[in-house]
């Protein structure tokens, strides 16, 4: 904890990478909502072109509106849509109630938005009564069911997940590097005590330190991702996280024997730590995925954090007696890197002498 104090940026990168991914995965693909700026200019007054109107106007899903109609003067609607300000400029002609005929103008009608908003209108159409006409499309959707959760909320309790799981690694591997390149590492060799039992001081700071700065991500997820997980879960998930913040300790010191210096350690563990957060469940669900990703999940230990650990936050699915044994083997396991890595030392130090 005194290392930690003095080297106090070295807790800034644990703080920022799962606080960047919350925001910044919550922002582009969170699923708050994508209203579509658009133009809408109605020509027509009659009952059937103000009811279309009211309807391009209202229709929406359960995460917001389809369109945002932001002008209707067509001069200046025409001049935006050419910068690029708007997605589509929509015109209802006076004779609207005669022919039944739209007039669309697009920005770009090779984007993926183009294809997006464009389909919204169809649902629009296709809810819009005409008299004399057989509806086109009759559609029975159920968009949302009692188990789902906002993707806002999933991504924030993954960046939960990874404050956690990456912040022990890296604290960890961070106060290794410290004793080895500040001459702490001499002094801990030459105590009658195990060197070993540094690493468990290690391991418990890691521990501590990480479950203390992912209260941000955590109280963020409340705040802005529409986290709704009671608080008496959170704290079950987080006495149940300790045994595998004690395995990524032991891993994360094993990697600082290993890479030697933090130049090679801290790229490595921040490149794996964003990888595992896309790759192994922490942007969607496994089963999301393309083929070759949950064949590499499925090999991939941190999977199981994002695989176990997310349903059991959101109320899914709890944790087991089979997975709670699992996660007690991998603190064992972290334990014995955490001894073949302290061994490594002394055999390094013997050869020196």
């Amino acid at each position: 904890m005194k290392l930690l104090t003095r080297q106090r940026s070295l807790l800034a990168q644990v703080v920022v990478l799962p606080v960047a991914m919350l925001i910044l995965s919550t922002m582009i693909f969170g699923g708050v909502g994508d209203t579509y700026p658009i133009a809408l200019v109605n020509r027509g007054e009659d009952n059937q072109a103000r009811k279309l109107e009211e309807q391009i106007r209202s229709v929406g899903s359960d995460l917001g509106p389809y369109y945002r109609v932001v002008e209707t003067d067509y001069a200046d609607a025409k001049r935006k849509l050419d910068r690029g300000r708007l997605h589509m400029l929509l015109v209802i002609p006076d004779d609207y109630s005669d022919t039944h005929r739209l007039r669309m103008e697009t920005f770009n009608i090779n984007s993926d938005a183009a294809k997006n908003f464009r389909g919204r209108l169809q649902v629009v159409l296709n809810h819009t009564p005409v008299p004399g006409a057989s509806p086109v499309l009759t559609e029975e959707m159920q968009s949302v069911k009692p188990q789902d959760v906002p993707r806002s909320a999933y991504l924030g309790g993954s960046s939960v997940l990874l404050a956690l799981f990456f912040g022990a690694t890296l604290i960890a591997a961070n106060l290794f590097l410290i004793e080895r390149e500040g001459g702490t590492r001499k002094e801990i060799l030459l105590t009658p005590l195990h060197p070993a039992v540094s690493g468990l001081a290690n391991v418990v700071t890691a521990t501590i330190v990480s479950m203390i700065l992912s209260l941000l991500p955590l109280g963020l997820s409340y705040w802005i991702a529409q986290l709704q997980v009671p608080l008496g879960r959170i704290l079950v998930m987080y006495l149940a996280m300790i045994p595998v913040l004690i395995a990524c300790g032991g891993l994360g010191i094993l990697l600082g024997h290993w890479l030697k210096v933090f130049r090679s350690a801290q790229p490595l563990l921040t490149v794996g730590a964003i990888a595992t957060f896309f790759v192994a469940g922490g942007f969607t669900m496994v089963a999301f995925l393309p083929e070759s990703a949950q064949v590499f999940s499925f090999w991939w230990p941190f999977s199981r954090i994002f695989a176990w650990f997310g349903p059991y936050m959101h109320g899914f699915a709890d944790l087991g007696a089979g997975r709670i044994t699992g996660l007690f083997g991998a603190a064992v396991i972290g334990l014995l890197l955490l001894w073949w890595a302290y061994r490594g030392e002394l055999r390094l130090g013997a050869d020196r002498k």
